[in-house]
């Protein structure tokens, strides 16, 4: 791209009312900096205002980091503000970082990217928002995804316009969430409507549930404290409709561990293996987060699911709330913020294969791969049939192959792991060669994963025995 987007929010000016005068974006690389200025002059008095700084970075050299500072001027009751990065006291103002690379992410033709947990502005609540959906599009672009899905709390779709703490039975925020992904979905970039539902669980505590394209608005405010300590889940997972070809439920991180206040005051719960296993939801979005201890903790939390026989499958998202280069959340409410890079929109992907950009179709399909930049794919050979991840092997020895890409800016590759599962642990075979013979006798399934010398990772899904 020409152009690095810049995304200016101003959020509930209709009752705070300012002018903004101007804005200016300084970018720093290693030949040079660049200044550039936008003039606006207008008054803002708007629920939600947005609008997209586009800077040219043709003059900066690529394979490089940049740094951005922004700024804008404002008046307020005619006294004038400046505002760096953002408003929000007792946060750090440093500039955000980007990568200006030579080339695209580096997935071969067919192999589709996104970000399946993602909140717009259609979450809105006492302690959270989102970013709108046509912004969205542009950035995700930027970083050369190829879909996302929208799925706000269904705590916050079924409020009212103007009221977070007020229901409307005519459900207008999910009709005009829907619709508005509708109008900025297209064959080569995809955005559906989806809905995170807080649901019940066997234990009828509430579990965050992605519903992906359901036609019918599933209630759920259970954990919103809309109502304090009436924090029943409305609906169970178990009384879920099957999902249909053309929709999808995904179980949001559950691996994540819920906090003890959370458990008592919202009535938060965790998700249980017959959660998964009797209503046939097998995509896990377990990782929900860029930290490198959180992914190992949800890989970990995933070995030990298909070493027990599960057959889940993994998926990653963010869970970013409008968060594309930093995040900026509560952490004591209403009195103390914090920022970090470890939700934000579209660090850690889902990819996919799939002969089109269909990501539910694709997702189902089952040979997807997770990563935060460099790619990694495989297949096994067996007397002529080659099985591909989320297939079954039926044979005693197979031949290995697999494709291993990357770029300047991930690294090469430090650590490739080929994982069997045997009995109650993974025998790993480091750095395994192309086309070498492997003996599946007492393997139940195969997964591979990369590590490469500039921190990246990559997790393949399993292929898998079928006889164990």
């Amino acid at each position: 791209t020409k152009d690095l987007p810049i995304l200016l929010i101003i959020k509930d000016s209709y009752k705070y009312p300012i002018e903004l005068i101007n804005a200016t974006v300084v970018i720093k690389g290693t030949n040079g900096e660049k200044r550039y200025k936008f003039t606006f002059e207008e008054t803002i008095k708007n629920k939600y205002y947005s609008t997209i700084l586009n800077c040219n970075i043709e003059d900066f050299d690529s394979e490089q980091k940049l740094e951005i500072l922004c700024k804008s001027k404002i008046k307020i009751m005619g006294e004038s503000f400046e505002v760096i990065q953002d408003n929000y006291k007792g946060l750090s103002k440093q500039s955000f970082e980007c990568y200006l690379s030579a080339e695209n992410l580096p997935y071969p033709d067919y192999w589709y990217a996104g970000e399946p947990h993602y909140h717009s502005i259609y979450t809105n609540d006492q302690v959270e928002f989102g970013a709108d959906i046509k912004s969205t599009k542009v950035l995700a672009k930027a970083m050369g995804l190829d879909w996302f899905f929208v799925t706000d709390h269904s705590y916050d779709l079924d409020d009212k316009e103007n009221n977070y703490t007020q229901n409307d039975p005519n459900l207008p925020k999910w009709k005009k969430m829907k619709e508005d992904c509708k109008q900025n979905d297209e064959e080569k970039f995809r955005v559906i409507a989806g809905e995170e539902v807080s649901i019940g669980n066997y234990k009828k505590e509430n579990v965050h549930l992605l519903a992906i394209n359901n036609p019918i608005f599933i209630e759920g405010w259970g954990d919103s404290a809309e109502i304090w300590f009436k924090n029943k889940p409305q609906n169970l997972i178990s009384n879920l409709p099957k999902a249909k070809d053309d929709q999808l439920y995904i179980a949001a991180h559950p691996s994540d561990n819920v906090p003890f206040m959370q458990k008592f005051t919202l009535r938060r719960g965790k998700w249980y293996d017959i959660d998964f296993d009797d209503n046939e939801i097998k995509f896990l979005q377990l990782i929900n987060s860029a930290d490198q201890h959180d992914v190992e903790k949800s890989i970990k939390f995933w070995k030990a699911k298909l070493l027990s026989g599960k057959r889940y499958m993994l998926l990653a998202g963010n869970d970013a709330h409008g968060n594309f280069n930093s995040m900026r959340q509560i952490s004591q409410p209403f009195l103390k913020l914090f920022s970090s890079k470890k939700q934000v929109f579209g660090n850690f992907q889902t990819i996919f294969y799939y002969m089109g950009n269909f990501p539910i179709q694709g997702i189902k399909n089952g040979r997807i791969l997770v990563s935060n930049g460099p790619f990694l794919d495989f297949h096994i050979k067996t007397k002529n049939k080659q099985i591909f991840t989320g297939m079954e092997f039926d044979a005693s020895i197979a031949t290995l192959e697999f494709i291993f890409k990357t770029t300047v800016e991930f690294g090469e590759a430090k650590k490739l792991i080929l994982h069997l599962g045997k009995g109650k642990k993974e025998e790993d075979i480091l750095n395994p060669k192309n086309f070498m013979k492997i003996d599946l006798q007492r393997v139940k399934y195969l997964r591979m994963s990369v590590l490469t010398t500039n921190g990246y990772r990559a997790f393949t899904n399993p292929i898998f025995n079928s006889k164990i």
